[in-house]
């Protein structure tokens, strides 16, 4: 019968086999010895693998595409990306500021502000503002 430690010892050898499916960031930097403002300038150039738009604020890095790259850094061109391929998301904006002018909504810092000048007057006692 396999006692706790054992099996536990045989699970952390057969995870440190596995790769990920993707690397992050901090393993990127860690295998590539490179900072962070290095690897991005490199793949702005096209000379570092794009990462994968994982959800929300994640990426990673396919390791095939890693891999090409440790294999012969100073030749590796990144494949272009095309605009169709390439998702936007419209801008955080882009339903107030797709209506006609005169019903666009405030911002919130905004509202409360327009003609406080007007309403001042209206409280204050007759001959207090100018």
């Amino acid at each position: 019968m396999l006692d706790v430690q054992e099996l536990a010892d045989s699970s952390v050898r057969t995870a440190s086999l596995v790769a990920p499916a993707f690397y992050r960031i901090a393993d990127v930097m860690r295998l590539t010895a490179l900072s962070r403002a290095t690897i991005y300038r490199r793949i702005a150039d096209g000379r570092f693998p794009h990462p994968v738009h994982l959800g929300g604020r994640a990426c990673g890095w396919p390791p095939k595409e890693l891999q090409a790259w440790i294999d012969n850094p100073t030749k590796y061109r990144a494949p272009p990306v095309s605009v169709e391929s390439k998702q936007m998301r419209p801008h955080r904006n882009f339903r107030r500021l797709n209506r006609p002018r005169l019903f666009r909504q405030k911002f919130r810092t905004q509202v409360g502000h327009e003609g406080s000048i007007e309403k001042a007057k209206e409280k204050a006692p007759t001959g207090a503002i100018p």
